[in-house]
């Protein structure tokens, strides 16, 4: 019995064919992966193909053998086995075309693999490429021997030829006999319609792009059935079942056909497709909010998609009732900060500590232009858009862009025009009824919810908050302290006095008592202030990383460092820059290699990502030029600004770690004041101050950085481009995101967390005695699982070579080298190499010491000391590894 496993859906088939053909009526499904009907098996991928090949291959009772084109060596010696090139694998045979079988598993497992005849160096990841090469070049005797590697000396001694003649190599042949599957009406209707939607939600097609589509595929399809229906007509004759008879059973095939039912009646039109979508799935309606007339007397309207359909809606996707219940189950450990809801701002919170089902809300605000203009045209078309999402989701699947929702669109001049209380208004009545009141879920429960955070730039958060928006000129800078910039400039370690609810509101009442534009940097009273359980001053504005330290600090610093390093003769520029362009980047460090540095620029050109990996793997580029690094002042401020980001960008860091960065920072800034005294501060170092008390109120600062919501605009930017209609401009971006939301709540809002897309059934016994000892001390029972080569895990892809961190002890850093990865459904393992890893102080990276005992260890990747892989470097003669944050003391 075969079992469709997709949630919701209870069919059970009896063959494999039957249920291969079902598993395309979810081919439409948002985040669908097809997985093996069989209850015990693991395996999964995103192809309708890989489903078919694995279903026959794996779980057909019949298997057939068909002929094939390649050498045979059936005849072989019995004292001439063969082993298999991979060097972790043990498997051993004593034919050819059991090798070649069993070479393609590991191709189709995603191993690149080396061809098995001598001098050839020719090495494959495509299974086809294989047969074909094998096929063509080592058909003839001369042409076919064997490599010694193939041949197991341990054994045979005498070199295997090839010949010319034909073998038998196992194939599967689809022979069940594919009977017509049933299909289930609703289901064709969900899947066409979900089609259609797709089309227009995620693809941004236009309506009449659409309609020509359908239009032209409904004609091909009534051309093929006429074709059909003929050829059928024909037959029957031939049978001699009477003319009326036929014509009875055509005229119901015609009537009963689905597509052209569906087509010519119920989505023939755009109009009657867009009811379908909101009659059949999750659809949310924008609501237009009149906001008044401009100076021209023009109507003008912002979108508001109402927050509490929002969580209404989203709380029937059963992937986020899965969330929302492992967010409650998430173990917490004292003095560390994991994430949000481990912050002071959290767990002070009267409706979140009161009630621990409650909400908790995380607002993004930031305005964006859908579209490039120059000239008169320039922020025309520029648009404030607010986001939510929820600390109720794990936070590796908060940084998905399908899971954050849209609550406003305006259009900025409109935003400027009418002021910020008139915009978020129904924002403001919609968080006070969620404090007091709550939301009633279609379960039947009521959840109350409070506002944690509003994320943003710091000119969007400024201008939400009520402060002063010129960071250049004004003397207030800060949203955190009241120190003006004399101070900061004569110290700028010095954190003025914290800003308070209390201090804001006497600061507003001194501003009307004197009637003047602002007082300690505050222009206006935020209505954000009106919520009972959040004030901007608690703080409710969290810095971005992106923004200050990628864009910022790093930014206008290392170029500085740079300068004086060239001046004293290190390295020069072209150096450098040949030395990053020739650097090879391996792993995801490869996706954001960093722009070129211009002697004439005071600013790194790359994006925050660039910024980050430049920062990272300088000492990795440029270290060996450095004379005398462990007394070059210049030198080691690089690297203490490198230990300070990486302390900054940990996902999990303990209290002493955020105690140690403070000290950092401190002695950062004043080291940079004093060997850079003319060049001078900028009010996001002062900001830097703020991030260990802002670590401790807010967790990781990681968890609420602002490029991931910045990637939510990408959406509407392309829908601006590809629809080319700005009448309306947020009524239109606003509809086509409730259609995507109504299109991806139909499926998983979330990734799986663990995609394996090409692995082979695990036997042990296939494997070397290393790989054999270390699964045989493994205390996991490993029933139906899947070796492969590559994984991504919680959206983090995992590779054969990686390293990834086991233990810190005071002898070094012991990291796995991955040879091996081991699926069971959820559980993920990494069979590794053990290796030591020290630092080099010089350069503030890790050098590799060498293989801990000649053995593999296995290990889950729960019980990893950091969940980030690394790549190792070949630099200086030496195998090194630079570190993508810093990693917890101890948890």
């Amino acid at each position: 019995m075969f079992n469709c496993k997709l949630v919701g859906c209870e069919h059970v088939f009896r063959n494999v064919h039957s249920y291969v053909q079902h598993t395309k009526l979810h081919s439409n499904v948002p985040n669908y992966q097809y997985q093996c009907g069989v209850p015990d098996c693991s395996w999964r991928c995103r192809k309708h193909t890989g489903l078919q090949i694995h279903m026959y291959r794996q779980h057909r009772s019949n298997p057939q053998t068909a002929g094939s084109t390649l050498p045979d060596t059936s005849a072989l010696p019995t004292n001439a086995p063969l082993k298999c090139l991979v060097e972790v694998c043990a498997f051993k045979c004593s034919t050819l075309a059991s090798l070649i079988g069993h070479l393609k598993k590991h191709i189709s497992g995603g191993l690149e693999t080396r061809c098995p005849f001598r001098d050839c160096d020719c090495t494959f990841t495509n299974v086809s490429s294989f047969a074909s090469h094998i096929c063509r070049k080592h058909r003839s005797v001369e042409d076919s021997v064997l490599n010694d590697v193939v041949l197991d000396r341990s054994i045979a001694t005498e070199p295997l030829p090839g010949t010319s003649q034909s073998y038998s190599e196992p194939a599967e042949e689809h022979n069940e006999p594919q009977m017509p599957l049933v299909v289930d009406e609703n289901l064709f209707f969900q899947n066409l319609t979900l089609f259609y939607l797709k089309m227009q939600s995620k693809l941004l097609l236009p309506a009449t792009t659409i309609q020509t589509i359908i239009d032209g595929f409904q004609s091909a399809h009534e051309l093929g059935l006429s074709n059909s229906l003929n050829i059928l007509n024909e037959k029957l004759k031939e049978l001699g079942i009477p003319q009326a008879t036929i014509s009875s059973i055509i005229e119901e095939m015609n009537r009963e056909d689905l597509l052209s039912l569906y087509n010519r009646e119920r989505l023939n039109t755009d109009a009657k497709r867009k009811a379908a979508f909101k009659e059949s799935f999750n659809y949310v309606h924008p609501v237009p909010l009149l906001l008044g007339n401009d100076d021209d007397d023009k109507e003008c309207f912002a979108q508001y998609i109402p927050m509490h359909e929002t969580l209404v809606t989203l709380f029937k996707n059963e992937s986020l009732r899965e969330q929302y219940t492992m967010t409650r189950s998430q173990p917490s450990a004292d003095a560390v900060y994991q994430d949000v809801k481990d912050g002071e701002g959290f767990q002070r919170n009267p409706v979140l500590k009161a009630d621990p089902s409650s909400l908790g809300l995380i607002l993004y605000q930031d305005a964006f232009e859908v579209v490039n203009p120059l000239g008169s045209g320039k922020k025309k078309h520029k648009v404030l858009a607010v986001y939510l999402t929820l600390t109720d989701i794990l936070p590796y699947n908060r940084s998905s862009i399908d899971q954050m929702q849209l609550v406003l669109l305006c259009r900025e001049q409109d935003f400027k025009y009418f002021g910020v209380n008139k915009v978020f208004a129904p924002l403001i009545e919609d968080l006070k009824i969620l404090e007091q009141r709550g939301i009633l879920t279609s379960d039947g429960n009521v959840l109350k919810g409070s506002l944690v955070a509003i994320a943003g730039d710091n000119l969007g958060s400024h201008s939400i908050g009520g402060f002063l928006e010129n960071f250049s000129r004004s003397i207030w800078f800060c949203r955190y302290c009241e120190v003006c910039r004399d101070e900061f400039l004569a110290n700028p370690i010095l954190c003025g006095t914290k800003r308070t609810a209390q201090s804001y509101a006497c600061n507003l009442q001194e501003q009307k008592t004197t009637a003047t534009d602002s007082v300690c940097g505050i222009k206006f009273d935020s209505p954000f202030n009106q919520l009972s359980h959040f004030h901007v001053c608690q703080p409710g504005l969290p810095p971005c990383l992106g923004h200050d330290l990628f864009e910022g600090v790093i930014a206008y610093d290392l170029p500085l460092y740079i300068r004086h390093l060239v001046e004293e003769n290190h390295f020069t520029y072209l150096q450098l820059n040949r030395c990053k362009n020739q650097f090879r980047y391996e792993g995801n460090d490869g996706k954001d290699k960093p722009a070129d540095l211009s002697p004439s620029s005071n600013k790194l050109s790359g994006h925050a990502v660039q910024n980050w990996c430049f920062l990272r793997l300088l000492p990795l580029m440029v270290g060996d030029r450095i004379k005398d690094p462990c007394e070059n002042e210049v030198w080691l401020i690089i690297l203490q600004l490198r230990e300070i980001v990486g302390l900054i960008c940990a996902p999990v860091i303990t209290e002493g770690q955020v105690a140690y960065l403070k000290v950092l920072i401190e002695e950062y800034i004043v080291t940079r004041t004093r060997l850079f005294p003319i060049a001078p501060l900028r009010p996001k170092h002062h900001y830097l101050c703020h991030y260990p008390s802002l670590i401790i109120h807010f967790g990781p600062l990681i968890r609420l950085w602002t490029l991931r919501f910045e990637s939510k605009h990408t959406f509407f930017k392309q829908c601006a481009r590809k629809l080319h209609n700005f009448r309306n401009l947020c009524k239109t971006l606003a509809e086509r995101h409730q259609l995507l939301q109504a299109y991806l709540s139909v499926g998983n809002l979330f990734p799986p967390l663990v995609q394996a897309e090409k692995g082979t059934c695990f036997h042990v016994e296939d494997y070397n005695d290393r790989i054999r000892a270390s699964v045989a001390s493994c205390p996991f029972q490993l029933q139906s699982a899947v070796a492969c080569n590559c994984v991504t895990v919680k959206g983090t892809d995992y590779r054969r070579g990686m390293y990834v961190l086991l233990q810190n002890t005071d002898d070094g850093l012991f990291m796995g080298k991955i040879m091996l990865i081991i699926v069971e459904h959820n559980l993920v393992i990494f069979v590794s190499e053990k290796h030591t890893f020290v630092k080099l102080c010089d350069t503030g990276v890790y050098c590799d010491q060498g293989v801990i005992q000649d053995k593999y260890v296995c290990i889950k990747h729960e019980d990893l000391l950091d969940y980030y892989p690394l790549s190792a470097y070949n630099v200086y003669d030496q195998s090194l590894i630079a570190l993508h944050h810093s990693f917890p003391e101890a948890v």
